[in-house]
């Protein structure tokens, strides 16, 4: 079973991104990669909110260099990391670091672990990625709410880092209710993450759906 850790917001999380996009940066283009953008996305990029304490990073190039890409990242310290459910992105791991998805082991280095996401401009995942992120920069209302959601499935256990990643989707998509996210590229997320899939949000609804995760138990934190 697996363990998921969360953290309370750390700003050095900020840094570490700018340094491993450095990092990633020298990677692409000594491999001549024409980089789009490199984007620090998921929980830790966002002011307040709890979260494993794993950075999520996306890679943006072009179709016509993702082989290239490919071959520069395995080159610089990357490991593929197949997923499941047909998602649009190659994700890679740094190798200095053991696989722990759940992050509820100190790394080797002491360094915060990383997450690399390879993906097309036009990619679904890159726009959830960035869609969510928005979002909740802009409504520390609803980081809060997330944050509990969170703190809540970090007192569970879970088959694996998929079974995670569902029992998220429904305050997932409330949150995309929110966002500026086109209708195809909803019904692309949709297909990949269904549970929730119509769910509105309303004001306090993250908050009730944290509360249900425990039973009733109002106090939010261990």
């Amino acid at each position: 079973m697996l363990k998921i850790h969360i953290s309370e917001y750390d700003s050095t999380w900020a840094v570490s991104f700018e340094r491993i996009k450095e990092s990633l940066t020298t990677i692409l283009t000594a491999s001549g990669v024409p980089i789009i953008t490199i984007e620090h996305v998921g929980s830790t990029s966002v002011h307040n909110l709890a979260a494993k304490p794993i950075i999520d990073i996306d890679i943006a190039v072009a179709p016509t260099s993702i082989i290239a890409a490919t071959q520069a990242l395995s080159f610089g310290g990357y490991t593929f990391n197949p997923e499941n459910n047909g998602i649009d992105r190659m994700s890679f791991r740094w190798n200095g670091h053991m696989h722990d998805s759940g992050a509820s082991r100190p790394t080797e280095d002491g360094e915060v672990r990383r997450a690399v996401y390879l993906n097309m401009p036009t990619g679904i995942s890159l726009q959830n990625h960035l869609a969510v992120r928005e979002v909740l920069r802009s409504d520390p209302q609803l980081v809060e709410e997330y944050s509990e959601v969170k703190r809540r499935l970090a007192e569970q256990q879970f088959s694996g880092i998929g079974a995670y990643g569902s029992a998220k989707s429904a305050p997932l998509r409330k949150i995309l209710q929110r966002s500026d996210i086109g209708v195809g590229a909803m019904k692309g997320i949709t297909r990949l993450n269904p549970v929730g899939a119509e769910a509105k949000i309303t004001p306090g609804e993250l908050h009730s759906y944290a509360i249900s995760l425990s039973g009733g138990d109002e106090d939010t934190r261990a």
